[in-house]
């Protein structure tokens, strides 16, 4: 089986994609094989709504490609999901959001989610997106934020969860969450040091997101709508 991963920020090193397939794969099966590309011909990162509309022409032709080349399943690697609907329009295969992954998985492990994002900047973005996925609202308890914009989540990990564990444990105290989410996909591997260190589960969005999309194609399961 093979997944494709698209990562929706532009000109990411192949090095930095290859280490997070070899990250992922611990989680899959010894017969998936994990690949990731990212945007080559637009350049944005996805910090808003609208880089996320400027990315999303760019992601289905990425995603149309991944299916013409035989792979069994999608992952968009970002919290933003950007282009999710549009591809599951197109494609037979299925097609899995970080995002949608990481909520619908935390809603088995708690019944207070709690998100954490790296930019308080985006949380308004986000009370309205997370609430379209499909989980009831009153389960999403408290989305908050750390101050990492602008910071690179791989060069400065220590630090980045130093903030984490400060911002759940508060969470945790005062929001009365049972279940943490760290809103962004470069968090990976961040999730168990977290989850020790607060006494919460803490649903990684990366691998809710590849072992979803390796599940659905086990099934068999298709996508795409009848337009």
């Amino acid at each position: 089986m093979k997944i494709r991963i698209i990562n929706p920020d532009y000109g990411e090193k192949r090095s930095d994609m290859d280490a997070r397939c070899r990250w992922l794969s611990q989680y899959v099966s010894s017969g998936t094989e994990l690949s990731m590309e990212c945007l080559t011909d637009t350049p944005v990162e996805i910090n808003s709504m609208a880089d996320a509309l400027l990315a999303g022409p760019e992601i289905l032709r990425m995603a149309e490609k991944a299916e013409a080349e035989g792979c069994s399943a999608v992952v968009l690697y970002c919290f933003s999901d950007p282009a999710a609907e549009a591809c599951r329009e197109r494609l037979q295969i299925p097609v899995i959001g970080g995002a949608q992954a990481a909520l619908m998985m935390a809603t088995l492990q708690g019944k207070r989610i709690g998100v954490i994002l790296t930019d308080p900047g985006r949380i308004p973005e986000k009370e309205w997106f997370l609430r379209t996925l499909g989980i009831a609202s009153d389960r999403i308890a408290s989305i908050e934020a750390i101050s990492f914009a602008g910071h690179s989540i791989w060069k400065e990990r220590d630090a980045a969860l130093h903030l984490l564990i400060e911002k759940g444990k508060e969470m945790k105290e005062t929001r009365h969450v049972d279940v943490l989410i760290p809103g962004c996909l470069s968090f990976l591997g961040l999730g168990e040091a977290l989850s020790d260190a607060v006494g919460l589960p803490v649903i990684d969005p990366a691998v809710a997101a590849v072992t979803l999309a390796e599940s659905c194609a086990r099934q068999r399961q298709k996508a795409g709508f009848s337009i």
